[in-house]
């Protein structure tokens, strides 16, 4: 017959094979902290066979040595797998390795007398084998609580806690395990093996196995059904007790029948509410929470959510309800703002205890992503940082993901698309999420995401409503445009039009005779010359401005001299000038530099805007043209020409509209219809081409003026800055030479003759 402590021994054996078969199954993963683990085992292995070779082959003093350093050898290989768990660094390692590793072979050496070094003991009363094995005891238990304390010391994740305290338990096991070693061998053999064997199993557990069960709670779930099943089992007994003593006291079994029925009655409705009660307590006490129903949680949210269409509003009544819930410390909704292609962008619009601001921007094939649509399942911090199927995710996501500080991400899904996500920090007590309280998670993300879908369905309405509404505004700014354009362009063109039409009348009217006077002819023939040139003009300033606005005016760069370019502008106004006595000055332009420009256009522009200094200035008034060299961060060396009149000056508000297509501060019927004149008509063009042919060269144009005023004249300054080089390449060429071209060459080569006569005197 088989003795107790063999069949403890032979069942120890059988665990330890067991586990080194699970253990076996991982060696592919060639992690290192595997590889301990199976030594360890198997170190245990060998001490469990010396020792039923011990018991079948009597005394053996070999055998039980070779037993005792079997085991001596596991211990010391727990110390070595504490501080791999823990990620130490290799010289740790070594160091650890070392010094047991010492110990243990010295034991070995005062074990079998090695040179009858054992006849002496170190220690008087203690033999040498036996204080030796408590050194490699303690070292070995010593390095593994004093590393356990230094690692609960510091922040970790709920997962991460909750190893530790598996791998704690099993310090505590083996620490006791060791008492009974030195206290006595059999004893040791009938309660040290099977701690060893358990503490063996939660080591196993955690190393073997990514998601382990929260301790605390699968403590706390055993108390809670003893718990439950002891007080059932008081009232079951008190009830029998109450039946026996009813039965004792009477012979009527009418009456024992009625008591009893009366009692299971009382159990039956008993029961389940000492049940729920218990249940309250204990969630209490395990949760640090108050109990809700998960189905009551999710009624509740339902019904808050339903009249909502503010995504904003949806986030926050679930961050708010689900961090009540759930007793957590901070948490955050993020939704997935659509934006460039093949990108994740998880923006918080909700959140409790977070201070983080920026969106994590994920790839669309980003392995933390790729889980979410998978799966649809939730993902712990922990799990980002051990398992290696998110051992791919690129840097910055990975420490976007840190740096939130949470310990759980549940994706918000809708048709395997990524609607947004929930996230959750430690729990106030330190424990991990329960499986109910991640069902209960998932269970609002899939109410949320329906409700986010509806909320962004309104979002898009309101979104397309409004677009519709700014196409409306815009189909009426063009409609406008349409009709200020008719109008004008009527108003423009009629006036020469009637003139010519006038003129042409009288012509046909003249009798022969008249028509031999050549006087009369030609003052005709120049009513009509002067009529097509100003419908020239108007037309040419639209087919302009139509090039500006598709981004098809050509430049023609060369050197230009901006004063013959004003000298140029201004010459179209010599006559109107003299005739209402306005004054017309330039200021410093000796000292202006050459620019290269697009000469023409740019005699193009001033004149638009001497001419509209001409218009609002009083008979009498005054407009000077200034110029200077500036430098600015945006163009760089550039030269700034100011075109300022005391005129009636300009709105503010004005002014950035002045310079939008057909825009007038007045109606044009209040005008007079002359370009010369004061507050004269205009098609309403000339400060449009302005401002794009100043930008086709890559400068600036603005105006600036105090106000309107008819009776103070504030008057108006036009600025003008114009980059000293060209911002493109002049263009190739195959036609003849236009003006612009001629001008410049001609304003360069004078200036080249002055500077060239300049230096022959000065020799």
């Amino acid at each position: 017959m088989i003795e107790f402590h063999t069949a403890i021994s032979v069942i120890v054996l059988i665990g330890f094979v067991l586990l080194l078969i699970l253990a076996g199954l991982r060696v592919r993963s060639q992690q290192t902290i595997v590889l301990y683990l199976i030594l360890y085992l198997s170190l245990g292995l060998l001490s469990n066979l010396s020792q039923l070779l011990l018991a079948f082959t009597g005394e053996a003093s070999w055998v039980s040595v070779l037993a005792n350093f079997f085991f001596l050898a596991q211990v010391a290989t727990f110390g070595a797998l504490t501080l791999n768990f823990l990620e130490r660094e290799r010289n740790h390692l070594i160091s650890y390795w070392t010094s047991s590793g010492l110990i243990l072979v010295v034991w070995l050496a005062l074990t079998i007398n090695v040179g009858g070094l054992g006849r002496t003991n170190l220690v008087p009363g203690l033999s040498n084998s036996l204080v030796l094995a408590g050194l490699i005891w303690l070292v070995s238990i010593a390095t593994a609580v004093v590393s356990l304390a230094s690692e609960f010391k510091q922040k970790q994740s709920a997962k991460r806690l909750n190893r530790l305290r598996y791998w704690l338990t099993a310090t505590a096991l083996l620490s006791v395990s060791g008492l009974f070693f030195f206290v006595n061998p059999l004893l040791f053999i009938w309660t040290g093996w099977p701690l060893v064997l358990v503490a063996s199993i939660l080591i196993s557990y955690v190393i073997l196995t990514y998601h382990t069960r929260d301790l605390s709670l699968f403590v706390g779930r055993i108390l809670f059904h003893l718990t439950v099943g002891g007080s059932i089992a008081a009232i079951l007994y008190l009830s029998l007790t109450a039946t026996i003593v009813v039965s004792r006291s009477t012979t009527n079994t009418l009456i024992v029948l009625i008591w009893t029925i009366i009692l299971a009655l009382l159990l039956a409705i008993l029961t389940p509410f000492v049940r729920q009660f218990l249940h309250r307590i204990f969630t209490r006490i395990i949760y640090g929470k108050q109990y809700r129903d998960e189905k009551e949680v999710i009624k509740y949210y339902s019904q808050s959510v339903s009249g909502a269409l503010d995504i904003q509003r949806l986030a926050e009544i679930l961050i708010r309800l689900m961090v009540e819930t759930l007793d957590v410390k901070q948490g955050v909704v993020f939704v997935n703002k659509r934006g460039e292609p093949n990108k994740i962008s998880l923006r918080p619009v909700s959140s409790i205890g977070f201070n983080g601001t920026s969106p994590g921007q994920f790839s669309i094939d980003s392995p933390f992503i790729d889980h979410f649509r998978k799966d649809s399942d939730s993902i712990h911090q922990y799990d980002i940082d051990v398992l290696p199927e998110f051992k791919d995710i690129r840097l910055e996501e990975r420490q976007w993901l840190s740096d939130t500080g949470m310990e759980i991400y549940v994706p918000i899904m809708r048709h395997r698309e990524l609607v947004g996500m929930l996230a959750f920090g430690p729990k106030r007590k330190g424990i991990n999420y329960a499986a109910e309280e991640i069902y209960l998670m998932r269970a609002l993300a899939d109410q949320a995401a329906l409700a986010m879908d509806s909320a962004r369905l309104f979002d898009q309405l309101t979104t397309t409503n409004q677009e519709m509404g700014s196409l409306n505004e815009q189909l009426a700014g063009l409609d406008k445009n349409k009709a200020d354009f008719l109008s004008i362009a009527s108003h423009e063109l009629r006036t020469p039009l009637t003139h010519i039409h006038g003129y042409a009348r009288i012509l046909g009217d003249f009798s022969d005779e008249e028509l031999q006077n050549p006087l009369q002819v030609r003052n005709i023939v120049d009513g009509i010359i002067k009529g097509t040139e100003r419908m020239k003009q108007v037309l040419d300033i639209m087919f302009d401005v139509s090039e500006v606005h598709i981004g098809e005016m050509t430049l023609f760069s060369g050197p230009v001299n901006l004063e013959n370019v004003v000298d140029h502008a201004a010459r179209l106004y010599l006559t109107a000038l003299d005739d209402r006595r306005i004054a017309f000055g330039k200021n410093s332009f000796e000292d202006a530099p050459i620019i290269e420009a697009d000469g023409t256009r740019l005699v193009q522009a001033f004149e638009n805007l001497i001419g509209n200094a001409v218009k609002y200035t009083p008979d009498g008034g005054m407009i000077t043209v200034s110029c200077r060299a500036i430098v600015l961060d945006e163009i760089g060396s550039a030269v700034e020409v100011i075109i300022a009149d005391n005129g009636i000056g300009l709105d503010p508000e004005y002014h950035e509209r002045v310079f939008e297509k057909f825009f007038r501060v007045d109606d044009p019927d209040h005008h007079s219809t002359s370009a010369t004149k004061f507050k004269g008509a205009g098609p309403g063009l000339g400060l449009t081409l302005v401002k794009g042919i100043v930008e086709a060269h890559g400068g600036k144009v603005w105006v600036e003026s105090q106000g309107y005023d008819e009776i103070n004249f504030p008057g108006s300054k036009f600025f003008v800055v114009l980059p000293l080089h060209a911002v493109n390449e002049p263009k190739e060429q195959d036609e003849p030479q236009k003006q612009s071209q001629i001008e410049t060459v001609h304003w360069r080569s004078k200036e080249l003759k002055e500077q060239k006569e300049k230096a022959q005197k000065s020799a």
